[in-house]
């Protein structure tokens, strides 16, 4: 039978996959150098998969939607009164989710609201290689749910010297099908914006940045490579990401005239959920009909079906 190795790979190799791979989100532009030690084998089934159209379609025939309990965690440096408008705007916060996720079959539930005392900050859960961050979440996370953790930031977005101004803010970071923890981090200042937190829950159902190039080598417009690297997606367009900004018409929503070393023009799909643009006029963000599968998938793996229900 022609997909019978396939189908035994992805039932055995499934439980094996543990990507410890980083993603560091800032509002304005990716730090990759916390992102070293992804093993790119653990995402191998998974291509094999979207490399097969007759195995994706038999497999995505057979996934039902599926329900994940949520646990939001506002971790605050004093004491702090859940009100019934913060439980209303974590609603709408999920609301919003499940509109973005419609497509994948995945609904999300508010389940438990809860308040962490703590001082610690969203930055510093990044530091050192996201040291702390894996303590905090050996301490704080619960193994049947997924989490979300909201945190404040420290209180200077920009240092300012007589000489230069720099500004930077991470809206939130997430591991790439980790094994490592059950959670996806935001920051107070941006759980309220739909883009946000769609691009972190794509990450934490294994999704890269439409413009990753440092951990499988950068996407050269050649459709036999798609799935090898840049994103690994094949129908998300190459992406130069936004630090080539200055060419982008975002009355027409496009990049114009900017082109690789092959002559090749960069048209990256702006309004995605896994890019760093900013919205275009009047189009919605969204994901790819092969982003959606990567996320199904991802979804069939014990270390995220176990988190539904």
């Amino acid at each position: 039978m022609k997909y019978f190795p396939l189908i035994l790979t992805l039932l055995f190799l499934f439980p094996a996959l543990n990507s410890i791979g980083q993603v560091h989100e800032d509002k304005n532009w990716c730090q990759l150098n916390c992102n070293p030690s992804i093993i790119k084998e653990n995402a191998q089934v998974i291509t094999e998969i979207m490399r097969d159209d007759s195995l994706r379609q038999l497999l995505d025939s057979r996934i039902e939607t599926k329900v994940f309990p949520i646990r939001f965690v506002l971790v605050k440096e004093q004491s702090f009164n859940l009100t019934d408008s913060v439980r209303h705007e974590l609603d709408t916060v999920l609301s919003q989710l499940n509109e973005a996720f419609k497509g994948v079959g995945f609904v999300f539930e508010r389940t438990r609201t809860e308040v962490l005392e703590s001082a610690i900050k969203l930055e510093e859960l990044s530091q050192n290689r996201f040291e702390l961050y894996d303590k905090f979440s050996a301490a704080h996370d619960q193994d049947d749910i997924l989490t979300v953790f909201i945190l404040d930031h420290k209180n200077d977005f920009c240092t300012v010297t007589d000489n230069s101004i720099s500004c930077s803010r991470i809206g939130g970071f997430s591991y790439v099908l980790s094994s490592l923890n059950n959670n996806i981090v935001m920051s107070e200042f941006d759980i309220k914006d739909p883009k946000i937190v769609a691009h972190e829950f794509g990450h934490f159902f294994g999704l890269y940045h439409t413009f990753e190039e440092r951990l499988f080598g950068k996407d050269n417009f050649n459709e036999s490579d798609c799935l090898t690297t840049g994103d690994r997606i094949c129908d998300t367009s190459p992406d130069p990401g936004t630090a080539f900004e200055l060419y982008i018409n975002y009355a027409t929503c496009e990049m114009i005239g900017f082109k690789d070393e092959n002559g090749n023009e960069y048209k990256p799909i702006l309004e995605n959920y896994m890019s760093y643009y900013k919205p275009c006029y009047l189009k919605k963000y969204s994901f790819t009909k092969d982003q959606e599968m990567v996320m199904k998938l991802a979804g069939e793996l014990p270390i995220r079906k176990r988190l539904s229900k």
